[in-house]
């Protein structure tokens, strides 16, 4: 019973730690927005197209006072951190929103679905081809119809969500001041501080979910290399130390009723 209730920890820690570990690894549908206060516009567009990733998107304006440029970009995971870094460089950032969802469970459940229609088409197919009145084939058809058009919504919406899982998308909102534009009106000492608190709450929890994850990711193949091991020395004590202890017994039971028969045949020799 012990060694079952050990088990049973073992299996849930190991469960527990692979989630933790390995949870930043499923499928996301990532978002990434920032505006920013530029000072030339040529310049940052030149650099924004020269980033990795390809282009969804783009679109420019201009009033009497003022130049705007829009970017929709799809990058990978690898290089996000490093076009984050490179479009905060480019001036003073206004806005910045960042925020992902998992697409495991969406993407396994239309999975799901499209396996059950198909084999339900392969069952109307057969019914089809079994059938000999008119009314039925009449109404396997339609089923047919009906069965085919949803599976292939199912499939083009599991094509969309794979899809978003290649890579973030970046969404970049450039904004100029052109030369004689009235001063704009600066933001308040509580907007200010709310922009610092929130901005560095962000950079606290983006640091601790990396320190997390990475120190879950060094720790996880040690622990299941002890646990691997104190399961392992507990079925072999259960199965064999049990025994040997045994044995151990019966031996020194043996030698504390043999001995005094021995020490009277050695007196008998002696005499």
């Amino acid at each position: 019973m012990r060694l079952l209730t050990w088990c049973t920890l073992a299996i849930f820690c190991i469960f527990l730690f692979s989630i933790v570990a390995y949870g930043t690894e499923r499928q996301l549908r990532q978002n990434y927005s920032i505006h920013i206060e530029i000072k030339c516009m040529d310049t940052a567009v030149e650099i924004i197209r020269q980033l990795p990733g390809y282009s969804l998107d783009s679109s420019t304006g201009t009033d009497q006072w003022h130049r705007s440029a829009n970017f929709r970009r799809r990058v990978s995971n690898d290089t996000f951190r490093y076009v984050q870094e490179v479009l905060r460089s480019l001036g003073d950032v206004t806005f910045e929103m960042e925020n992902a969802s998992h697409l495991g469970a969406h993407m396994l459940d239309t999975d799901v679905r499209i396996a059950a229609l198909e084999q339900e088409l392969e069952r109307l197919t057969s019914i089809m081809t079994a059938s000999t009145t008119l009314e039925v084939l009449i109404a396997v058809n339609d089923r047919i119809s009906i069965v085919s058009r949803n599976r292939d919504s199912l499939i083009g919406q599991r094509n969309v969500l794979q899809v978003e899982s290649l890579g973030p998308v970046i969404n970049i909102s450039l904004h100029q001041r052109l030369p004689g534009a009235p001063p704009s009106d600066p933001p308040s000492f509580g907007q200010r501080i709310a922009n610092g608190f929130s901005s560095s709450l962000r950079n606290s929890i983006r640091a601790a979910e990396n320190f997390l994850v990475g120190f879950v990711r060094l720790a996880l193949p040690a622990f299941v290399l002890i646990v691997i091991f104190v399961i392992g020395g507990l079925v072999v004590w259960w199965l064999f130390g049990r025994k040997l202890q045994g044995i151990f017994k019966d031996t020194k039971k043996a030698s504390v009723f043999t001995k005094p028969d021995e020490v009277k045949e050695m007196e008998g020799d002696i005499e």
